[in-house]
């Protein structure tokens, strides 16, 4: 199976047995919103002009949710775009696409429960080559880095790899994070990560309770209505 950044981002986030997210909603939110232009960058369907995002060489990305999102931050600078992104709460659009997938049971990650499948498990192989990207010291594609990254600057990747030495995995992930070209066009604004890391102060960080109308729908049946984000 096939996952957007986000989608494994969003799994990495997950006890691997019960499937409740272990990362505060807003943190997870912000992380989502990144790797979602990670993906557009990626992809060549965003590029970054003068530090505005602008179309890319390639056009669309092919992924309707992925193909809104970029059509909704053209012409922000990275930043601006995922403080918009993360605003929309793009994250449970996320987890009800999983849902929809049959990954996921449901999307009330934060509630108690089994929210994950016995099988498959579709972010084992995100977790091995991880494994040996950062513990083993193997070189990392662009989307391999773009993710290391993402948890880099979430500041858990070492609970993703809770077998692994702590201080060398932070160490590996620090230096393949240099490398990822989304990271160094969203950093190069000012040279600073944004993300809320997962020890700083978050007064909005509350368990997430049911969001009654993203309830038992179908993520891309809503991005074709047009949720908020694309009517703006």
């Amino acid at each position: 199976m096939s996952l957007l950044l986000a989608e494994e981002l969003v799994l990495l986030c997950m006890d691997d047995e019960t499937g409740q997210c272990e990362v505060e909603p807003r943190q997870a939110g912000q992380g989502v919103a990144l790797a979602l232009v990670f993906e557009l960058s990626l992809a060549g369907a965003l590029t970054l002009k003068q530090g505005k995002l602008a179309h890319g060489d390639q056009g669309e990305a092919g992924d309707q949710l992925l193909d809104l999102t970029a059509e909704s931050v053209i012409g922000l600078s990275p930043s601006a775009a995922v403080e918009k992104l993360a605003a929309e709460d793009l994250l449970q659009a996320i987890l009800v696409r999983l849902v929809s997938r049959g990954v996921l049971h449901d999307a009330e990650v934060w509630s108690p429960g089994i929210h994950l499948p016995k099988d498959p498990h579709p972010e084992a192989a995100v977790r091995e080559w991880l494994r040996e990207v950062l513990a083993q010291g193997q070189g990392a594609n662009e989307h391999e880095a773009a993710l290391v990254a993402l948890l880099h600057h979430l500041e858990i990747v070492a609970g993703v790899l809770p077998d692994d030495d702590a201080e060398i995995t932070r160490a590996r992930a620090a230096e393949v994070a240099r490398r990822s070209r989304p990271m160094q066009d969203y950093q190069g604004e000012d040279g600073r990560p944004r993300l809320t890391p997962a020890g700083g102060s978050d007064n909005s960080g509350q368990r997430r309770t049911r969001s009654s109308w993203w309830d038992g729908l179908d993520v891309l049946e809503l991005v074709g209505s047009g949720i908020r984000i694309f009517l703006r």
